[in-house]
């Protein structure tokens, strides 16, 4: 089931994103008098598609057809869900068609549209890109508002954690980061996690009565996020339930049951899943008394626990204490929407950033295919508010990456237009198809690199 969630969740946010930006691309091209003979959705080949010469068919078009593409526009949904593209006539692109090449232009190619013209087409996409990610930002400040904890008291610090390392304790009180005051326990981890800040947090804790200053350096952040940690503490009023029982598990057995909340383990005070899950670790082997809260009593439960194995329950953590929820005006939201989405492109530049600095690496910080669906999935399981704040993301991802001036993605496109606009005279054909067929081949290369990361991730 977890699979196919994950297939189903991927095929909608890349088939909303791509399409969003080549409608980008080709409603831009109508507006600016070009042509287009293909409008496609995924790669590789013709699976059906519509067009007005002869309505709605499956498979390859017929020649005849086929040459008449141009006047009338193909809508195709092809075999690789990959990608998509459109298709403007007098444009070397990824299909390398240079037939137009031999005669002379017409005025509804592009290569006869003046520079600007030229340059909002390839911008399009990356434009329409950005604006999803501001629609979905939107949709979820409006309708969904912010949830937090409305705390900043630190419940529980992981041993071992590198909160631990940095000198946080249970029980302080986080009163600022670099000065700025917070009243939710999600602010507060933001401020701490943010990417694009390359100086040390200075942050302020309140500690039995006494102020206490913390440094958390900048590059111990960014490792604690490659290596996929968090930073080992957690608000107070976490509270460790029981999600699920296997069946003929040490928990059945113990009868521990779904909706129990774990309170102690061992005599220790649970703040934590991940405390919990360590308790059970190493107690490998031997027994573990928990204590349980079931509806209105409190039980001492007895489990064995298998030298090599879990108990066999499904833990989430469940804040018990205050949240604080805003929803915000559309004027008020569009702001903030603004605001996440260049936010959301300087973390990105950050993380592209530190992978050329040689603190991320490319698989700490990239994903394929595969990753995306897990991901994608995840997150449509979360909710569509935060379904829709993984798109956001994504599609800022995309645009960035679509602006990098490389041979193959939009930002190589609009380095020939500028070019050509600084040397006044138009790029030889076979310059542009030998250097499309480069970059071609390098995003080819970097695609299936990727994939393998995933693979091996």
């Amino acid at each position: 089931m977890d699979i196919f969630n994950n297939i189903l969740s991927f095929i909608i946010v890349i088939g909303i994103l791509v399409f969003v930006h080549e409608l980008g691309h080709f409603l831009a091209a109508l507006w600016t008098g070009m042509r287009a003979d293909v409008f496609a959705l995924g790669m590789g080949p013709r699976v059906l598609g519509w067009n007005k010469l002869n309505g709605f068919t499956f498979g390859k078009l017929s020649e005849d057809v086929q040459s008449q593409l141009g006047v009338q526009t193909d809508y195709r949904l092809c075999a690789l869900p990959i990608g998509g593209y459109v298709k403007i006539l007098g444009m070397v692109d990824e299909s390398m068609d240079n037939e137009f090449a031999t005669q002379a232009p017409e005025p509804y190619e592009f290569r006869s549209k003046g520079a600007l013209a030229r340059a909002f087409v390839l911008s399009a996409g990356v434009i329409m890109n950005l604006l999803l990610a501001i629609a979905f930002f939107w949709t979820v400040l409006v309708v969904y508002g912010r949830e937090d904890v409305a705390t900043t008291t630190i419940g529980y610090v992981e041993q071992g954690s590198l909160a631990d390392s940095l000198g946080f304790r249970d029980a302080d009180v986080i009163t600022s980061v670099d000065g700025a005051t917070f009243g939710e326990w999600g602010s507060v981890t933001e401020a701490l996690i943010s990417l694009e800040k390359t100086a040390p947090r200075n942050v302020i804790v309140r500690r039995n009565g006494t102020q206490v200053l913390i440094t958390v350096p900048s590059e111990r952040v960014v490792t604690a996020i490659a290596e996929q940690r968090d930073l080992g503490f957690y608000p107070e009023g976490v509270s460790v339930k029981i999600a699920g029982v296997m069946k003929h598990s040490p928990a059945e057995r113990a009868k521990l049951a779904n909706g129990d909340i774990v309170l102690e383990v061992n005599g220790a005070r649970l703040g934590a899943v991940t405390q919990l899950q360590k308790a059970i670790k190493a107690r490998g082997g031997s027994l573990i008394i928990l204590t349980v809260k079931r509806g209105a009593e409190t039980l001492p439960i007895s489990v064995d626990v298998p030298k090599n194995g879990p108990i066999g329950v499904q833990l989430t953590g469940d804040f018990v204490g205050r949240r604080t929820k805003v929803t915000y005006s559309p004027v008020t939201a569009i702001n903030m929407a603004w605001s996440r989405t260049v936010a959301t492109i300087g973390a990105f530049i950050s993380s592209v950033a530190h992978v050329i600095e040689g603190t991320l690496t490319v698989k700490q910080t990239f994903g394929g295919p595969i990753r995306i669906a897990q991901m994608a999935g995840e997150q449509s399981s979360a909710g569509l508010d935060a379904f829709l704040i993984f798109m956001a993301g994504l599609s800022v991802s995309l645009a960035v990456i679509n602006l990098l001036p490389l041979p193959g993605l939009d930002g190589g496109h609009l380095m020939f237009v500028l070019i050509e606009s600084i040397i006044r005279r138009e790029i030889s054909t076979a310059i542009k198809i030998r250097v499309q067929q480069v970059g071609m081949a390098l995003l080819l290369s970097l695609m299936a690199y990727i994939f393998y990361l995933d693979l091996t991730r």
